[in-house]
């Protein structure tokens, strides 16, 4: 089971989530939150889930705040930002802060639950708007500085580590990297962990972050 807890400090937003997440065979809701004090206040208090589902705007302490605090409490923790305002400095903010992924309270309930359960899966994703939110953003603050580009040498990364950063930014698993370059799920966690090293990052979201703002861009992607 996904030990799942909900932060939000709307009480409606927070019964439409549990309701929802409870027809899920795979999900136990273990708890939920008003506030981001409220939140860290059970975490210090022993609650240990795998998956928190984080309400961006939140009344004082804000989702973003919180999140940094709970990855500091939890490094392990899987947190997933939730708004219904699709603000592409809050999106880039909330990754930066330690999420995995980020949803819009509008998408589909399915869409939510392939999140929760990629997130537990050390798989996470951000949906193509999302995706397409952030680059806009991330190109809009772009230097005119020539910045490296993923087709050209990476100082630091080798030419595999390079086509597994390809294909890591446009949105591929591990599943579909191996098959794509014909390697092992194994040989492709390797090559991660030793990207995530270089690039001093812990996920697959903060190192797409990171090249997305440093301009690591495939040709013919922007």
């Amino acid at each position: 089971m996904i030990r799942v807890m909900l932060a939000d400090d709307h009480e409606m937003m927070r019964q439409g989530l549990r309701a929802v997440l409870q027809q899920e065979e795979t999900i136990a809701i273990i708890g939920d939150a008003n506030s981001g004090e409220a939140l860290l206040h059970q975490i210090v208090k022993g609650a240990q889930p795998d998956v928190v589902l984080m309400d961006v705007q939140m009344g004082g302490m804000s989702g973003i705040e919180t999140t940094k605090k709970l990855k500091e409490i939890l490094p392990d923790v899987h947190v997933i930002g939730l708004t219904a305002i699709e603000e592409d400095l809050t999106i880039a903010e909330m990754l930066r802060a330690g999420a995995c992924s980020y949803v819009i309270k509008a998408a589909a309930a399915s869409e939510l639950v392939l999140a929760i359960q990629s997130a537990y899966a050390q798989n996470p994703i951000l949906s193509p708007e999302v995706q397409k939110r952030l680059k806009h953003f991330i190109a809009q603050k772009r230097t005119a500085q020539h910045a490296p580009n993923l087709d050209d040498e990476v100082e630091g990364l080798t030419k595999r580590e390079l086509d597994v950063m390809k294909l890591l930014m446009k949105g591929n698993s591990n599943k579909e990297i191996a098959r794509r370059l014909v390697i092992s799920e194994r040989t492709v966690q390797t090559h991660l962990s030793n990207i995530f090293a270089k690039m001093e990052v812990a996920s697959r979201t903060e190192a797409v972050l990171v090249a997305l703002r440093d301009g690591w861009m495939p040709k013919n992607q922007m």
